[in-house]
């Protein structure tokens, strides 16, 4: 059995990878034995609070100070719940209290300063910002305070106002992605703004931070004043503006409800998707397009369940059919896979979750739907047409099995699909190479990314300021090498492990980060499929080789070529507001994969957020990475290329800058924004034509300023994506 400490070691893990539910259970099981253990008690005041519980937090805190007096981070915790709740006398105690026990601690003379600030009690607020300098002089969030009551004071340059402006912005947009905290971001924007009123970027960052608030006239205003101030060195963020008012102005003047096309969108049964915060990544796909649609559509979204119920958010109707039925009979029918040339998985088979696409497809027909988009599962159209006769049928695959799979079902299948997109050329043309008579129906559309969350809002620090740029660099030792995506065997993420031993041996300060999940895709879905010869290497780790033993082993061989002795760090499942941080903090993403992917979403934002790419040479990455100008390509599975190549990008810093400027600019004018405009949707439904005609008054108060959009059509859609 565990030791009290072992449990609470496990519910932090937890915390910080965002298993919160795991997290809650271990400490109420520790609980449950220890009823007065204050670490327990004080890790469920943390949730409570970060679940906007603040009255139960603020008891849980006080009971497990009740029995340890003397809990540094329980009176901390505190403090900041009652300074969030404005209670800035009681706040000012806890913090006090936590000095008396340990005086050193930087953030809680910071923390204590503000709050004193907060009352007016200026000079007792320089002292203990004074104070906190004192034990690390380079404390950004320090400086900018100190500098706010000097600036109130008459007391700074006009230098160092530029230079407290920039500082101020810059944590901002750390504040944001790091945690989400748009109200202590926009103190930031705010701060940064009142110090040097034409710093462009900052007004862009405020921008963004208040259309999340889901004030949009204010973001407008903002993002107006971003593109009348002569800040903008490079094009993306113009483009990026322009995009962004276009959207907002169709956002503030919706479709009326009598044009309005009934839109009706079908999840996969089997994942078990929950909105409006998936977890996956074609319900998060989903969950962007038709919040965007549902501006100018009226959209249900089919999704299975434990029950069949539905459910509105933001006038989305998501409708949960139950799949227990499906499920059952998925069990006492499946047969072991003999893998030959005639095998088919359960999910290649026409009965495939019936159930579930019957009651799907009768309440199609109930509402009447005018389209409906269904992702990869192509046996359910039959069903769909035979109760919708009259509706336009779109199939999005996100995959090869139109390519993998029996020819005579498919082509069955697919005779009633009014259009079939894919998410790259890559995937497009297997299908029309093997179905030459939907040659016509078949079109490609990118997935988009958020250059909100991607789209670097940091200022550089001014050149000949040293203490900034000491601030900026502090614990910057080594290159940092990122990989973002689902850790499975078809990523190669053994091949980069591999690569990345070659790597330490020249250069043993470089670090490397991996985020994303730690789960093998399922043998029957890729490896039993594919006949590429490098895929089928991949058996291997469904058979002898256990795959999470196989990376702890390499790992384990990697960290001791380190001179930190912690080269490789697995941060598991990231929010997706927080991948973003991961992005600015690396020098070089990596995407090793050894399959042909579909499109690979991580390398897209990688390159919004000014990344270089290193990928392999398959599948849609060529379309993505201009080999020698955004970054490199090499051979899939290949580990000495993928080292090489690593080396001589690590080897050239002005390169790699130099590749993430022009990726940027790329991703911007590729992948950021989505037009489902002719030949898309309009192309089946063209009684619409009101609708779905361009709406260019959207582009005539921009006229002068505008970006070349050809033919905008007014469902425009900006879709961010998670770890794929």
């Amino acid at each position: 059995m565990a030791t009290i400490q072992e449990a609470l070691q496990t519910a932090s893990q937890y915390q910080r990878s965002n298993r919160l539910l795991q997290a809650e259970q271990t400490y109420r099981m520790i609980l449950k034995n220890h009823p007065y253990q204050p670490d327990a008690l004080h890790g469920l005041g943390v949730l409570a609070n970060q679940a906007g519980q603040f009255q139960q937090a603020e008891k849980l805190f006080k009971r497990a100070l009740e029995f340890q007096p003397d809990l540094v981070k329980g009176w901390f915790s505190l403090g900041n719940l009652l300074q969030v709740q404005g209670q800035l006398s009681e706040a000012t105690e806890c913090y006090q209290s936590v000095l008396k026990l340990q005086p050193k601690l930087v953030a809680v003379h910071n923390n204590l300063g503000y709050v004193l600030q907060q009352q007016n009690r200026l000079e007792e607020a320089i002292e203990s910002y004074q104070m906190a300098l004192k034990l690390d002089p380079d404390c950004s969030e320090v400086l900018v305070n100190l500098a706010n009551i000097l600036y109130e004071k008459g007391q700074l340059s006009f230098r160092q106002q530029a230079e407290y402006a920039i500082l101020n912005n810059n944590l901002g947009v750390q504040t944001r992605q790091k945690t989400g905290d748009l109200k202590t971001a926009i103190t930031y924007y705010q701060q940064a703004i009142q110090l040097q009123p034409e710093l462009g970027m900052t007004h862009y960052n405020l921008g963004i931070a208040l259309e999340e608030q889901g004030k949009l006239a204010r973001a407008i205003q903002q993002y107006q004043t971003a593109l009348n101030l002569p800040w903008i060195e490079q094009d993306t963020h113009r483009t990026a503006i322009h995009q962004k008012l276009c959207w907002l102005e169709r956002k503030c003047h919706p479709t009326l409800k009598s044009d309005r096309l009934k839109l009706a969108f079908i999840c996969q049964p089997f994942v078990m998707t929950v909105f409006p915060q998936p977890i996956d990544s074609i319900g998060i796909l989903t969950e962007e397009l038709v919040r965007r649609l549902s501006i100018d559509c009226e959209v249900t979204v089919y999704a299975p369940g434990a029950e069949t119920h539905g459910v509105i958010y933001h006038g989305v109707r998501y409708q949960y059919i139950a799949v227990a039925r499906d499920q059952k009979d998925l069990k006492t029918t499946q047969k072991p896979a003999e893998l030959n040339s005639t095998w088919q998985p359960e999910f290649a088979a026409s009965t495939y979750y019936q159930y579930y696409i019957s009651q799907v497809a009768q309440d199609l027909q109930r509402r009447e739907c005018n389209i409906v988009h269904l992702h990869n599962l192509s046996q359910f159209i039959p069903t769909i047409r035979r109760w919708n006769p009259q509706a336009k049928i779109v199939l999005h695959m996100h995959c090869e099995w139109l390519t993998q799979l029996n020819y005579e079902s498919l082509e069955k299948w697919l005779r009633d699909a009014d259009l079939i997109l894919s998410p790259s050329a890559y995937i497009a043309d297997g299908i029309r190479q093997r179905f030459p008579q939907l040659v016509e129906r078949c079109q490609v559309i990118y997935n988009g990314v958020n250059s909100d969350r991607l789209l670097s809002g940091l200022v550089p620090i001014l050149k000949d300021s040293e203490k900034f740029e000491k601030s900026k660099n502090s614990g910057n030792s080594g290159k940092r090498l990122l990989y973002v995506g689902r850790v499975s065997p078809e990523k190669g993420n053994h091949i980069l492990l591999e690569a990345f031993r070659q790597v330490l041996a020249k250069y043993p300060d470089t670090k490397l980060d991996v985020v994303g999940p730690i789960n093998a895709l399922p043998h029957k879905y890729l490896v039993a499929l594919s006949s590429d010869p490098k895929v089928a290497e991949l058996a291997i780790f469904y058979g002898e080789k256990d795959w999470q033993a196989h990376l702890k082993q390499q790992v384990a061989e990697l960290n001791p070529l380190s001179h930190s002795g912690n080269a490789v760090s697995f941060w598991g499942g990231v929010p997706p507001a927080r991948i973003a941080s991961f992005y600015h903090q690396a020098d070089l993403f990596v995407f090793p994969s050894v399959c042909h992917e579909a499109f690979g979403m991580p390398i897209a934002e990688a390159m919004v957020a000014g990344l270089p790419v290193l990928a392999t040479a398959g599948g849609a990455f060529p379309e993505l990475v201009e080999s020698g100008k955004t970054g490199m390509l090499v051979e899939r599975g290949n580990a000495t290329a993928l080292a090489q190549a690593i080396l001589e990008l690590l080897a050239h810093e002005d390169c790699l800058a130099e590749m993430g400027r022009q990726g940027c600019q790329r991703a911007i004018a590729r992948f950021l924004l989505i037009l489902w405009r002719q030949p898309c949707y309009r192309r089946i439904v063209s009684s619409w034509s009101p609708l779905l005609d361009p709406p260019l008054q959207i582009l005539s108060r921009y006229k002068d300023r505008s970006v070349r959009l050809p033919g905008l059509g007014s469902l425009t859609l900006f879709v961010p994506y998670c770890v794929a």
